[in-house]
């Protein structure tokens, strides 16, 4: 007993250390964040896209935040230039945030997707976004893409650049931070005007209201709390069913031999004959008697 609980000490100390250490040292070689307002809903779409960096033991757990708010809609990793979906743990609520756990296991650009509803003050819109310091970050870029008739544009740090799209819809910039250490926070603020509602994704410029997530109210979606219900009543209405059936069959079944025998009883119930000579007894047909050969009497 006692070299065993030595034997499993040991091997936890041998595993302890290079798991935690794997969990402290992880790094990001990168961070970009694409900030697309009013793209293809009336809202923020937000691309968070990271990289784990090269002096970092694989696998390694990654936890992103997002606000409580967001509507996450896609988690993936690039391979071979395509974007695959990723596994992941969560949503877990923390306060005003959720948060998810990726595992990586590359050292390729993984994605997260979430769309975040903009603050809205008449024409006026504002949205803000937050980096805690989770991890060290070799290079932070944030690039933005706002409608082209956005005016009274601010932005905080500011743009280091903006340039109007081919299309004429949209304005885009960027501001890049280098080596944000681990529990460097970084936020990032952005303002503008707009009269319009229009979308800059022209094949989704007729959809003004956001995509609802699917929940328990979604029409034409059977709720798993009422599926135990529907399940029960139609095999209740398939036993009623079987059991009429089984008592219609038992009816005519047993109406059959009732029948038959009455007319048994019937037959059973005619008066005999007998001859007023001998006394022999006749069959109902006969005329004459079967023993003496006198005529019977006929009533």
């Amino acid at each position: 007993m006692r070299r065993w609980l030595v034997f499993a000490l040991l091997l936890g100390l041998m595993i302890s250390p290079s798991t935690v250490g794997a969990q402290g040292e992880t790094k990001l070689e990168s961070i970009h964040v694409e900030l697309w307002s009013e793209y293809d809903q009336p809202t923020m779409l937000v691309i968070n896209q990271f990289a784990v960096s090269k002096d970092t033991p694989l696998p390694t757990a990654v936890t992103m935040r997002f606000p409580k708010d967001a509507n996450l809609v896609a988690v993936a990793v690039e391979n071979n230039g395509g974007l695959f979906n990723k596994d992941f743990t969560g949503p877990v609520e923390q306060g005003n945030w959720q948060t998810i756990t990726i595992n990586a296991e590359s050292y390729e650009p993984h994605r997260v997707e979430y769309y975040q509803p903009l603050t809205r003050d008449g024409n006026k819109r504002q949205f803000k976004y937050q980096w805690f310091g989770d991890y060290y970050v070799k290079e932070f870029t944030v690039a933005i893409l706002v409608p082209a008739d956005s005016t009274e544009l601010i932005t905080s740090p500011v743009l280091q650049n903006t340039a109007p799209s081919a299309n004429g819809l949209t304005l885009s910039g960027t501001v890049t931070k280098e080596h944000l250490k681990m529990g460097s926070s970084f936020q990032f603020n952005l303002e503008y005007q707009r009269a319009s509602e229009a979308l800059t994704d022209t094949d989704q410029a007729d959809q003004v209201q956001p995509v609802e997530p699917v929940g328990e109210d979604t029409p034409g979606r059977v709720s798993i709390t009422n599926l135990p219900w529907i399940i029960g009543g139609f095999g209740l209405a398939l036993i009623l069913i079987a059991l009429f059936s089984y008592w219609r069959s038992t009816r005519i079944s047993e109406a059959k031999p009732h029948r038959r025998r009455r007319r048994q009883t019937e037959g059973e119930g005619e008066e005999q004959a007998y001859c007023h000579e001998c006394g022999a007894r006749a069959n109902p047909e006969d005329r004459f008697c079967r023993t003496c050969g006198s005529r019977l009497r006929v009533e």
